[in-house]
């Protein structure tokens, strides 16, 4: 079970597992963006594929679904088992900034800076870095950043780029995509050298259950 504290730019897990990520090799990380509410979607990922992941990464619209898997873990086992130890959560134009869990908060920022494997991961929600205009800004705040990977969401559209570089990645959105794409998500190898990025899409089938598959958005 993933410890609910949060640390630095509010990052979700135990200090241990924050730390054991920034040497961790070959480390997985789900990534998920713009599930805005649509919470049974966004647990069937994490509990199809969270459990083989080092952290779960989100990039906003959607942090209610985040606050809702961190209190359904504590009281669902099986669920808890596929929650993996670091999570980090950016909040997006739709969310708000903080969100009620038991007694206590989730604090969400707009923009966290991780190490995974020794690479600086930056993740980011996008709308303030105008992401539907080009990826300009976003690779500029990577060069003052010193992150060579950045997760960015809100135009519901997968996309892997290169500026300068620097690898740009948006997963695309598990509920509500656009430009004529499927649902879906991404996981990203972080090794010492590079970064792979897999994408998945989400088909619906007649029996109602979804079946997930690699694809590419290009």
């Amino acid at each position: 079970m993933i410890e609910i504290s949060q640390h630095t730019q509010n990052i979700i897990g135990s200090r241990d597992a924050i730390a054991a990520l920034e040497t961790k090799d070959h480390a997985r990380l789900l990534i998920i963006s713009d599930s805005h509410g649509r919470y049974p979607v966004f647990e069937s990922i994490v509990r199809d594929y969270g459990a083989k992941c080092d952290a779960l990464i989100f990039c906003g619209d959607g942090v209610s679904d985040v606050a809702t898997l961190l209190y359904k873990q504590k009281i669902d086992e099986k669920l808890a088992e596929c929650v993996p130890p670091v999570i980090a959560a950016v909040r997006g134009n739709c969310d708000p900034s903080s969100y009620p869990l038991d007694k206590g908060s989730l604090y969400f920022s707009e923009l966290i800076e991780l190490k995974v494997n020794g690479r600086g991961i930056l993740v980011t929600h996008g709308h303030n870095q105008g992401v539907d205009f080009g990826l300009e800004t976003l690779g500029l705040e990577m060069q003052v950043s010193e992150c060579s990977t950045a997760f960015y969401g809100h135009t519901h559209i997968a996309h892997e780029d290169t500026f300068k570089n620097f690898k740009i990645v948006n997963p695309g959105s598990c509920a509500r995509p656009r430009g004529g794409q499927p649902a879906g998500f991404a996981i990203a190898t972080v090794e010492k050298t590079f970064v792979d990025i897999a994408f998945i899409k989400m088909t619906l089938k007649n029996d109602g259950t979804t079946e997930c598959s690699l694809w590419s958005p290009y």
